[in-house]
């Protein structure tokens, strides 16, 4: 029966790795328990984010040890609020590697507390996971030997999205509205780099990052529709969103929005409520990941532990990074640092998580997940809105071509927004 581990593809790595890189019997392992940490908003400041993700981690985490665990070892999972906070993250991250030095780390939940941990793990020499933060540079312009991405980034979602509207012909005057974060500026950079290639046409009519500690979304959308945009795009996600929604219906704005509406957003607007031309860009999609093989093994054990609860976009998002340092564990025969870096950089690593069969591992640290782009409709089985049968999945290669990938990871151009664009 397959695992929520799934299988793992070698091709011409297994031989380099059957006699064991580190000892195979422990695996690096304390006392046959390996120790796992997550540090994430499981406090739930930015809404189901972080609550998600603790909670999918630990089910994975649970169906690795049901299944005998990793190299002998049982795996156990620390959780640590990260509070939205850089600078608590590293503090937690610090008391526990001085506490009960973890042999992997999972999340957080914002980028830049992804970015701050990184160089405190790849310092200690502890693998990174990241199922959450997805700022690109992560594993491509600032990559680590332990900076390991299980999902799309930022830059591939901003990319994905600017090359549906294009191919939908929807589009000739673009409207941005994001918040004025790292994150913000980043996804509309990389829209942008996709909209220069694909639309040199295309006119920029209004460009509205806004403060997310004082915001008048009135007054924001307001400014937008001045401007009369065929369509909009940015981040925005969770409550903000649904302010965005309410106003947009309230106001009947027939102006194609592509923003990240989760599960969560979605049932809070409720059907018959959704504004008119809502599209938007994913990490996941809930009804495709819960078909995959390895997804409905997950689906079931999650509901089995949350009183029914179905998981939402970022639990799957996060199981999928637990998933890929598992089978990258089996696969080095360690849980080693190095051993781990030393496995992808042979290439020809795949695994088989949430997302589908056979996901390749590639030489960054990067998985080729996809990020699911489209239409939002009314949906009647799930009883609130949810991304139509007409959305897509644009998997990384396809979003970002092998040139623009080497050029990046050559340092020949960047993932990174600057004052300049």
């Amino acid at each position: 029966m397959r695992t929520v581990l799934g299988s793992l593809t070698l091709g011409l790595m297994g031989a380099a790795f059957s006699s064991g890189i580190a000892s195979a019997e422990t695996g690096g392992c304390v006392n046959g328990e390996a120790q796992a940490l997550i540090v994430s908003d499981v406090s739930g400041r930015l809404g189901v984010l972080g609550p998600s993700q603790s909670t999918a981690s630990q089910t994975v985490i649970d169906l690795i040890n049901k299944d005998g665990g990793l190299l002998g070892c049982k795996v156990k999972l620390t959780i640590k609020d990260e509070q939205l906070d850089p600078a608590v993250a590293v503090r937690e991250l610090k008391k526990a590697i001085a506490t009960n030095k973890p042999n992997v780390v999972f999340g957080p939940t914002l980028s830049s507390s992804m970015l701050s941990m990184a160089k405190i793990t790849n310092a200690q020499g502890i693998p990174l996971f990241s199922g959450e933060g997805g700022d690109a540079q992560f594993v491509m312009d600032a990559r680590e030997p332990g900076n390991y991405m299980a999902i799309s980034t930022l830059y591939q979602d901003g990319r994905a999205a600017a090359k549906y509207l294009v191919e939908s012909g929807k589009c000739k005057r673009y409207g941005f509205l994001y918040p004025d974060i790292v994150a913000g500026r980043d996804i509309v950079s990389a829209f942008r780099g996709q909209l220069a290639e694909s639309q040199p046409d295309a006119q920029i009519v209004v460009d509205q990052p806004y403060n997310l500690q004082n915001k008048d979304f009135g007054a924001i959308i307001q400014a937008i529709s001045s401007k009369s945009p065929d369509c909009v795009f940015g981040n925005l996600l969770g409550p903000d969103l649904g302010s965005v929604y309410k106003i947009w219906n309230q106001r009947k704005l027939d102006i194609l929005t592509m923003f990240y509406p989760d599960t969560a957003t979605l049932k809070a607007v409720g059907n018959g409520n959704l504004p008119a031309n809502t599209y938007g860009v994913m990490r996941a999609n809930v009804k495709t990941m819960a078909a995959t093989p390895v997804g409905r093994e997950f689906t079931e054990a999650y509901k089995a532990a949350n009183n029914g609860a179905a998981p939402d976009e970022w639990a799957y998002a996060a199981a999928s990074a637990v998933q890929m340092w598992a089978s990258m564990v089996k696969a080095a025969g360690s849980f080693d640092y190095n051993a781990l870096d030393t496995a992808a950089k042979k290439g020809g690593l795949t695994f088989d998580s949430v997302y589908g069969d056979g996901v390749e591992i590639m030489p960054n640290h990067q998985a080729n997940a996809w990020s699911n782009v489209g239409p939002v409709v009314d949906d009647s089985e799930l009883g609130h809105p949810y991304w139509s049968s007409d959305s897509k999945a644009m998997w990384t290669k396809d979003v970002i071509p092998q040139p623009l990938y080497e050029a990046i990871l050559s340092g020949k151009t960047s993932t990174r927004w600057t004052s300049a664009q």
